[in-house]
């Protein structure tokens, strides 16, 4: 992932590998060998800074959602946020997504502080906020990856997990990491799965892949270390469906009739944004 995408934020941890060096050898007197002189066996290879069998299944999983043109899924997250005292409070959410690859993304979201929808239809992208009855709209590029790159860096708004709605998400998740462990099998609920660890600049992330043919990933913690409190993100994924149903008009907005549109800017909701101060969205105009 690189840095203006969200499991990407600053500050590189190094692993340390290991060497060994073997012990020298004498010779005995007598039987074998008569020289005396020491023999050293070759250093033993450092362990990759990727483990393969991680890298293996992060890929598989990738693969699996870059060959959906049309799928859905559900999530249910939560979020740490640091109040101006320190304390760490723990919010929720619930989303649902559509994707349409490679110009569509539509999704809800209804949680503790926001009430929010968004749509992306390869033209433009549009944020209705239900709670204030607003929304904004603003033109955006033709691909998925293009648009969610614009909406960082134009508009600060970074959005976690979008790695796995770009055309490549095992391309994304890796480009950044630098440590990757396979840490053995583990459980999200019922799904039996895969529990993979990853360091990278700025956050440390986990994900669960299920260990089954479809290799969807069930379960995502993202930890925020720049910040002294490291604040944690934890989404649960549920009800994949690769070969979505979706229709074309579910990417298309429709502004309601007793909403007020507002202006397109840094100011508008984030309706996955990373943890930051303590403060309810809004979107309000520049």
């Amino acid at each position: 992932m690189e840095t203006r995408r969200t499991i990407v934020v600053a500050v590189l941890v190094p692993l340390t590998a290991l060497c060994f060096r073997a012990v020298a050898q004498q010779g005995g007197s007598g039987g074998g060998r008569g020289d005396g002189q020491a023999e050293r066996r070759q250093p033993v290879a450092p362990a990759p800074a990727i483990d393969p069998k991680a890298d293996a299944l992060l890929k598989k999983m990738g693969e699996q959602l870059a060959a959906a043109k049309r799928f859905s899924f559900q999530s249910h997250a939560m979020m740490d946020q640091v109040m101006e005292n320190g304390q760490k409070i723990q919010v929720a959410r619930n989303q649902r997504v559509a994707v349409r690859r490679p110009d569509g993304v539509a999704a809800s979201v209804v949680g503790d502080l926001e009430d929010l929808q968004f749509w992306y239809d390869g033209k433009q992208v549009a944020l209705l906020n239900r709670a204030s009855h607003t929304y904004g709209i603003a033109g955006a590029p033709p691909t998925i990856d293009a648009t969610f790159d614009m909406l960082a860096e134009k508009y600060g708004l970074a959005i976690p997990l979008a790695d796995i709605l770009f055309a490549d998400p095992y391309k994304t998740l890796i480009a950044n990491a630098r440590v990757g462990q396979y840490l053995g099998i583990g459980y999200v609920f019922e799904a039996r799965c895969h529990h993979l660890a990853f360091r990278q600049p700025g956050v440390d992330w986990q994900v669960w892949i299920e260990d089954n043919e479809q290799a969807m990933p069930r379960k995502f913690v993202i930890t925020y270390k720049e910040n002294p409190s490291q604040p944690q993100y934890v989404s649960f994924l549920s009800n994949w469906k690769l070969s979505a149903d979706v229709p074309d008009s579910a990417f298309t907005f429709a502004a309601p009739q007793d909403a007020r549109r507002v202006d397109f800017g840094p100011a508008a909701p984030s309706s996955m944004a990373q943890p930051a101060k303590s403060q309810e969205p809004s979107t309000e105009k520049k």
